[in-house]
């Protein structure tokens, strides 16, 4: 093969491939506008899946202001599950202002993420802005390093969070007094052995080191653990991990006369 002929055939490939990516782009914005026209419920959730799809990231979720703190109104993959509420602060807190801009982390610790404190080895937030108003933020997480996507696929993913703020309704300026009276009564709920184990479970331990670090048994972690998922009617150890953030456990050890006392 001449140098003519190889470097035609390279421009094809090029050509190709550029093709495709602009087919994917375009599907997938055809696809957040039907599912969204459709108006169903968990139209959102859908178009994140499709923002999946699309990229290479394992996870993502839309972030709405609830009263000065950040709920997730709809996530995909390993991170918090919808509903749970945080404080907004430091980068995400940034990324409610008027003048916010997309932001690209590397390896830097995701408030997203299971369990909680993991590295994100990539992360994108986008603002979602409906008139210069800030609506929430939609994120983009993986473990693992990646390269960062292309200008066209960064271009692709502003005009899906652009979609996005349209699609979400403003939220309220004050939180229920309901959620936070429902905040209380689960504390009140749980025992203190019982508090102790929800606070370790967003550090992803096992039930063998919630038992070393309380000085209690593996299988008495166990027991903790049903009973809290079961007195706070959630279904697994995730749910119950997303709660713990939720009510600002988890962000430290429990102190060390802990693990002295008896289950």
């Amino acid at each position: 093969m001449n140098t003519t002929t190889a470097a035609t055939t390279h421009s094809l490939r090029e050509q190709y491939r550029d093709n495709q990516a602009n087919q994917a782009r375009l599907r997938l914005l055809h696809d957040v506008g039907r599912v969204l026209a459709e108006g169903e419920e968990s139209a959102i959730s859908a178009v994140l899946a499709y923002a999946l799809e699309f990229s290479a990231f394992e996870a993502c979720a839309v972030l709405v202001e609830d009263a000065g703190a950040l709920r997730i109104h709809a996530s995909k993959g390993p991170v918090l599950p919808h509903g749970t509420r945080f404080p907004a602060q430091g980068v995400l807190s940034a990324m409610l202002k008027p003048d916010a801009r997309v932001m690209i982390r590397q390896k830097s610790i995701s408030r997203l993420l299971l369990p909680a404190g993991d590295v994100a080895g990539l992360e994108l937030l986008f603002p979602l802005m409906k008139q210069t108003r800030p609506q929430g933020i939609l994120v983009l997480v993986n473990r693992k390093q990646l390269a960062e996507p292309s200008p066209a696929d960064m271009l692709t993913l502003g005009t899906l969070a652009n979609i996005l703020a349209l699609a979400l309704h403003a939220p309220s300026d004050v939180r229920p007094q309901q959620m936070n009276d429902s905040v209380k009564q689960i504390s009140a709920l749980l025992t203190a052995r019982e508090r102790e184990v929800l606070s370790l479970l967003p550090h992803g331990l096992t039930n063998a080191d919630i038992g070393d670090r309380l000085g209690i048994a593996r299988g008495t972690v166990k027991i903790h653990v049903e009973r809290i998922i079961q007195k706070l009617r959630l279904q697994d150890r995730t749910q119950v991990a997303a709660l713990a953030v939720e009510l600002g456990l988890g962000t430290s050890g429990t102190s060390g006369s802990a693990a002295t006392r008896k289950s």
